[in-house]
Protein backbone atom coordinates (compact mmCIF):
# COMPACT_ATOMS: atom_id res chain seq x y z
CA UNK A 1 0.00 0.00 0.00
CA UNK A 2 2.64 2.37 1.11
CA UNK A 3 4.16 1.36 -2.34
CA UNK A 4 1.65 2.26 -4.59
CA UNK A 5 0.81 5.79 -2.28
CA UNK A 6 4.70 6.61 -3.17
CA UNK A 7 3.69 6.15 -6.88
CA UNK A 8 0.54 8.12 -7.05
CA UNK A 9 2.58 11.44 -5.39
CA UNK A 10 5.72 10.35 -7.81
CA UNK A 11 2.85 10.94 -10.69
CA UNK A 12 1.69 14.13 -9.50
CA UNK A 13 4.68 15.85 -8.70
CA UNK A 14 5.90 14.79 -12.23
CA UNK A 15 3.36 16.81 -13.85
CA UNK A 16 4.73 20.18 -14.69
CA UNK A 17 3.67 23.43 -14.00
CA UNK A 18 2.66 26.46 -16.41
CA UNK A 19 3.23 30.17 -15.34
CA UNK A 20 0.62 31.65 -16.84
CA UNK A 21 1.13 35.36 -18.41
CA UNK A 22 -0.09 38.37 -16.37
CA UNK A 23 -4.03 38.44 -17.12
CA UNK A 24 -6.00 41.64 -17.80
CA UNK A 25 -7.33 43.52 -14.69
CA UNK A 26 -11.39 44.69 -15.71
CA UNK A 27 -12.73 47.68 -13.89
CA UNK A 28 -15.24 46.79 -11.06
CA UNK A 29 -18.43 45.21 -12.03
CA UNK A 30 -22.29 46.80 -12.41
CA UNK A 31 -25.62 45.36 -11.82
CA UNK A 32 -25.22 43.66 -14.82
CA UNK A 33 -27.94 42.18 -17.48
CA UNK A 34 -30.45 41.24 -14.68
CA UNK A 35 -30.72 37.46 -16.40
CA UNK A 36 -30.79 36.30 -13.29
CA UNK A 37 -32.65 36.31 -10.15
CA UNK A 38 -31.99 36.17 -7.04
CA UNK A 39 -34.34 35.92 -4.21
CA UNK A 40 -33.93 35.76 -0.08
CA UNK A 41 -36.07 33.42 1.15
CA UNK A 42 -35.09 33.50 4.71
CA UNK A 43 -31.88 35.15 6.67
CA UNK A 44 -31.03 34.64 10.05
CA UNK A 45 -28.99 36.27 11.93
CA UNK A 46 -25.55 34.15 13.62
CA UNK A 47 -22.91 35.16 15.85
CA UNK A 48 -19.82 36.38 13.98
CA UNK A 49 -17.38 34.84 16.17
CA UNK A 50 -18.59 31.65 15.06
CA UNK A 51 -15.73 29.31 12.98
CA UNK A 52 -16.78 28.73 9.51
CA UNK A 53 -15.63 25.57 7.61
CA UNK A 54 -14.04 26.35 5.23
CA UNK A 55 -14.58 24.17 1.64
CA UNK A 56 -12.33 22.60 0.12
CA UNK A 57 -11.70 21.71 -3.91
CA UNK A 58 -12.37 18.67 -5.07
CA UNK A 59 -10.04 17.46 -7.27
CA UNK A 60 -7.53 20.06 -7.04
CA UNK A 61 -4.45 20.91 -4.89
CA UNK A 62 -4.19 25.30 -3.82
CA UNK A 63 -0.57 25.63 -2.64
CA UNK A 64 1.96 28.39 -2.23
CA UNK A 65 4.77 29.03 -0.14
CA UNK A 66 2.41 30.01 3.26
CA UNK A 67 -0.95 30.74 3.35
CA UNK A 68 -1.27 34.05 2.31
CA UNK A 69 0.93 33.58 -0.95
CA UNK A 70 -1.24 30.77 -2.82
CA UNK A 71 -0.71 30.68 -6.30
CA UNK A 72 -0.68 27.24 -7.61
CA UNK A 73 -3.68 25.03 -8.60
CA UNK A 74 -2.85 21.37 -9.56
CA UNK A 75 -4.52 18.49 -10.13
CA UNK A 76 -3.18 15.13 -11.11
CA UNK A 77 -3.27 15.88 -15.14
CA UNK A 78 -1.91 19.35 -14.95
CA UNK A 79 -0.41 22.55 -12.66
CA UNK A 80 -1.02 26.14 -13.48
CA UNK A 81 1.11 28.96 -11.51
CA UNK A 82 -1.16 32.04 -10.82
CA UNK A 83 1.89 34.72 -9.64
CA UNK A 84 1.62 36.81 -12.17
CA UNK A 85 -2.05 37.10 -11.64
CA UNK A 86 -1.22 38.22 -7.62
CA UNK A 87 -0.32 42.15 -8.36
CA UNK A 88 -2.46 44.55 -9.32
CA UNK A 89 -1.73 47.00 -12.01
CA UNK A 90 -1.39 50.33 -9.77
CA UNK A 91 -1.25 49.67 -5.62
CA UNK A 92 -2.11 52.42 -2.81
CA UNK A 93 1.33 54.10 -1.11
CA UNK A 94 2.24 51.55 1.94
CA UNK A 95 -0.16 49.27 0.57
CA UNK A 96 2.28 46.69 -1.21
CA UNK A 97 2.37 43.72 1.48
CA UNK A 98 -1.63 43.88 1.68
CA UNK A 99 -2.28 43.43 -1.63
CA UNK A 100 -1.05 39.90 -3.22
CA UNK A 101 -4.47 38.56 -4.93
CA UNK A 102 -3.74 34.94 -3.97
CA UNK A 103 -5.95 31.95 -5.38
CA UNK A 104 -8.96 31.55 -3.03
CA UNK A 105 -11.02 28.90 -4.97
CA UNK A 106 -11.14 26.63 -8.17
CA UNK A 107 -12.99 24.57 -9.66
CA UNK A 108 -13.10 22.15 -12.69
CA UNK A 109 -16.19 21.45 -15.21
CA UNK A 110 -15.15 19.62 -18.35
CA UNK A 111 -12.95 21.70 -20.60
CA UNK A 112 -12.45 24.63 -18.48
CA UNK A 113 -10.36 25.44 -14.67
CA UNK A 114 -12.79 28.41 -12.86
CA UNK A 115 -10.39 30.49 -10.43
CA UNK A 116 -10.98 33.49 -7.89
CA UNK A 117 -8.33 35.35 -7.59
CA UNK A 118 -8.13 37.97 -4.69
CA UNK A 119 -6.56 39.74 -1.73
CA UNK A 120 -7.66 40.27 1.81
CA UNK A 121 -8.18 44.45 2.20
CA UNK A 122 -9.80 47.73 0.98
CA UNK A 123 -10.29 48.02 -3.10
CA UNK A 124 -8.86 51.11 -2.73
CA UNK A 125 -5.83 49.91 -2.00
CA UNK A 126 -5.23 48.46 -5.62
CA UNK A 127 -7.84 50.72 -7.29
CA UNK A 128 -10.78 48.28 -7.18
CA UNK A 129 -8.19 46.13 -8.82
CA UNK A 130 -9.50 42.77 -6.80
CA UNK A 131 -11.47 39.73 -6.57
CA UNK A 132 -11.60 38.55 -9.86
CA UNK A 133 -13.13 34.77 -11.89
CA UNK A 134 -11.21 33.39 -14.48
CA UNK A 135 -11.33 30.93 -17.04
CA UNK A 136 -8.57 28.61 -17.85
CA UNK A 137 -8.54 26.29 -21.08
CA UNK A 138 -6.03 23.41 -19.54
CA UNK A 139 -5.51 22.17 -22.88
CA UNK A 140 -4.80 25.07 -24.39
CA UNK A 141 -3.19 26.67 -21.16
CA UNK A 142 -4.53 29.72 -21.61
CA UNK A 143 -7.12 32.55 -20.48
CA UNK A 144 -10.19 32.02 -21.60
CA UNK A 145 -12.22 35.16 -19.60
CA UNK A 146 -11.84 37.43 -16.88
CA UNK A 147 -14.79 39.24 -14.70
CA UNK A 148 -15.13 42.67 -14.13
CA UNK A 149 -13.20 43.11 -10.41
CA UNK A 150 -15.25 42.92 -7.04
CA UNK A 151 -17.36 39.98 -7.22
CA UNK A 152 -15.31 37.32 -6.01
CA UNK A 153 -13.40 37.15 -2.35
CA UNK A 154 -15.84 34.73 -1.15
CA UNK A 155 -14.00 31.12 0.43
CA UNK A 156 -15.86 29.48 -2.33
CA UNK A 157 -18.15 30.18 -5.53
CA UNK A 158 -20.76 27.34 -7.01
CA UNK A 159 -21.75 26.15 -10.53
CA UNK A 160 -25.08 26.49 -10.86
CA UNK A 161 -26.35 25.03 -14.81
CA UNK A 162 -24.28 28.08 -16.68
CA UNK A 163 -23.63 30.36 -14.19
CA UNK A 164 -21.21 31.06 -11.56
CA UNK A 165 -22.05 32.34 -8.20
CA UNK A 166 -20.01 34.20 -6.65
CA UNK A 167 -20.04 36.57 -3.40
CA UNK A 168 -17.79 39.77 -2.80
CA UNK A 169 -17.65 41.85 0.41
CA UNK A 170 -15.53 44.02 3.19
CA UNK A 171 -15.52 45.98 6.32
CA UNK A 172 -17.63 49.57 4.51
CA UNK A 173 -17.94 47.88 1.13
CA UNK A 174 -20.90 47.14 -0.69
CA UNK A 175 -21.65 43.16 0.16
CA UNK A 176 -22.64 41.25 -2.71
CA UNK A 177 -23.68 37.65 -4.04
CA UNK A 178 -22.78 37.78 -8.25
CA UNK A 179 -24.13 35.36 -10.69
CA UNK A 180 -21.84 35.11 -13.49
CA UNK A 181 -22.16 33.58 -17.20
CA UNK A 182 -19.93 30.29 -17.08
CA UNK A 183 -18.66 30.96 -20.58
CA UNK A 184 -17.94 35.05 -20.94
CA UNK A 185 -17.59 35.88 -17.08
CA UNK A 186 -20.04 39.00 -17.63
CA UNK A 187 -22.67 39.70 -14.71
CA UNK A 188 -26.04 38.21 -14.96
CA UNK A 189 -27.36 39.47 -12.06
CA UNK A 190 -26.34 40.53 -8.19
CA UNK A 191 -28.24 40.63 -5.10
CA UNK A 192 -27.07 43.26 -2.07
CA UNK A 193 -26.50 40.80 1.18
CA UNK A 194 -26.33 41.84 4.87
CA UNK A 195 -22.66 41.55 5.18
CA UNK A 196 -19.75 40.55 3.29
CA UNK A 197 -20.01 36.62 2.31
CA UNK A 198 -18.02 33.85 3.52
CA UNK A 199 -19.12 30.57 1.87
CA UNK A 200 -21.62 29.05 -0.09
CA UNK A 201 -23.31 26.03 -0.45
CA UNK A 202 -25.52 25.00 -3.04
CA UNK A 203 -28.81 23.01 -2.48
CA UNK A 204 -30.82 22.38 -6.69
CA UNK A 205 -31.42 25.66 -7.41
CA UNK A 206 -31.36 27.50 -3.70
CA UNK A 207 -28.00 28.59 -1.95
CA UNK A 208 -27.08 28.50 1.63
CA UNK A 209 -25.01 31.88 1.97
CA UNK A 210 -23.01 31.93 5.05
CA UNK A 211 -21.81 35.76 5.73
CA UNK A 212 -20.26 37.83 8.79
CA UNK A 213 -22.92 37.98 10.62
CA UNK A 214 -26.08 36.00 9.02
CA UNK A 215 -27.45 32.90 7.16
CA UNK A 216 -28.89 33.17 4.07
CA UNK A 217 -31.80 30.86 1.84
CA UNK A 218 -30.96 32.07 -1.20
CA UNK A 219 -33.42 31.11 -4.33
CA UNK A 220 -31.88 31.66 -8.10
CA UNK A 221 -33.97 31.66 -11.47
CA UNK A 222 -32.82 32.09 -14.91
CA UNK A 223 -29.86 30.87 -14.23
Amino acid sequence: MRALLAVGVAAVAAVPTTVLPKPPFPAPATGGTGTVQFQVVSSTPIDPAQIVRTPKPRGLTISGPDGNTQHIVSSPRWSFDFRNYASPPRIAPGEEEFVYEQVLWAREAPGVLYVANAHQTYAKSSYGRNAYVGAIDPKKKRLLWRSPALVANADNFVLLNGTIVSGYGFTAEPDYLYALDAKTGKVKGRILLPSAPQTIARHGNELTVTTYDHRLVVRVTGA
